[in-house]
């Protein structure tokens, strides 16, 4: 390889060598930048879903306190438990019904407990038999502490926020008022819309651990085959998690809480776009510029190339060879003024 040729290929390696490093750099910093920032997204939509859930369990709160601090209600209320003779010796469940249809607002479920826990009556459908919701922890918990508990109860699939207040007469519990709001596909697709991502419950029941609304299958496969590591998370204000397998990439950022049925824990996900689509413009900006660099510091190399080193190159053949064709060599104006003396050199020599 003539040394012409081997200086133009050193100058074409150092700008691409050049151009490639400069890319990366960039490229590897809008990267880290760009998942700094997908994680900063997830953990401000984790704060959204915890404040909606919130807010659940508050309106939930605000409307049994309304029922519960009312001594009409509760003294109704504590009457009708007395068993009736007229009745056969029961309950008066249908007045206690009727009262609570006509005092029921929005909630999917109102129900009235006795004062062991046993359901005296309820409106709406929760799943659960009366004896699964006496000895369930959220039940037990309101029932041991006397004082309003809150909670989530999973079921056969579906959930519900559910609020337990103590109907007090005096410092004497007389019943509890269940107070519980069914969380469907729809509120679950709100809460997707709310965060511009999807959400998920995972729970550590293994009859059924995944609570969404029209989560991807693809997610919810990836989701249950990384269970453990979800659960696992027991950091109070959450963690970032990235999940994978051969198909599917996500970003999540887990939020762990505990139920009355278990450990559980929230899941914001965010699919993961492709790199370029996570550029931002003035990133994608900076990688144009050194990309038109590289080309102009190529074209210069080039330039340099065929205005000097061919043009010396073709010069040290022809003083080499035949000294008649130095004339014909082109290139710049030092290579033409060098042409010239070694022409008039070799004419002198002879």
């Amino acid at each position: 390889m003539k040394l012409a040729t081997k200086a133009l290929c050193k100058g074409v390696v150092l700008v691409v060598a050049g151009v490639a490093i400069a890319m990366a750099g960039v490229l590897l910093n809008a990267q880290h930048a760009a998942r700094e920032r997908a994680q900063a997204n997830l953990r401000m939509s984790s704060e959204v879903v915890h404040d909606f859930a919130d807010q659940s369990w508050e309106l939930l709160r605000l409307r049994g306190q309304v029922l519960a601090g009312d001594p009409a209600f509760v003294d109704y209320v504590t009457q009708s438990l007395v068993p009736d003779a007229k009745l056969g010796g029961v309950v008066d469940k249908l007045s206690i019904s009727r009262l609570l249809n006509e005092r029921r607002q929005d909630d999917d479920i109102l129900m009235l407990l006795d004062a062991e826990g046993m359901e005296v009556t309820g409106i709406g459908v929760i799943g659960k038999t009366p004896e699964v919701i006496q000895h369930d922890s959220l039940v037990i918990a309101a029932i041991s502490e006397g004082k309003t508990a809150q909670g989530i109860w999973l079921d056969n699939g579906t959930m519900a926020w559910v609020v337990i207040h103590p109907l007090m007469r005096g410092r004497t519990p007389q019943g509890y008022l269940v107070t519980a709001s069914r969380a469907t596909d729809a509120s679950f697709a709100k809460l997707a819309r709310l965060v511009h991502g999807d959400v998920a419950l995972m729970t550590s029941l293994a009859s059924h651990s995944l609570y969404s609304g029209g989560l991807d299958a693809r997610y919810v496969d990836l989701l249950g085959a990384h269970q453990r590591d979800v659960l696992a998370v027991k950091t109070p204000t959450g963690q970032a998690l990235a999940l994978d397998n051969e198909a599917t990439a996500i970003d999540t950022w887990i939020t762990p809480f505990d139920t009355a049925q278990g450990h559980a824990a929230w899941v914001v996900l965010n699919s993961r776009t492709g790199f370029l689509h996570s550029l931002d413009t003035e990133t994608l900006h900076l990688v144009l510029g050194i990309a038109f660099f590289g080309l102009f510091a190529l074209a210069c190399v080039i330039v340099q190339w065929a205005s000097t080193w061919r043009p010396l190159s073709q010069l040290a053949d022809a003083y080499d060879s035949g000294r008649g064709t130095i004339g014909r060599v082109k290139g710049s104006a030092l290579l033409r003024d060098v042409r010239d003396r070694l022409e008039l050199a070799s004419r002198t020599r002879r």
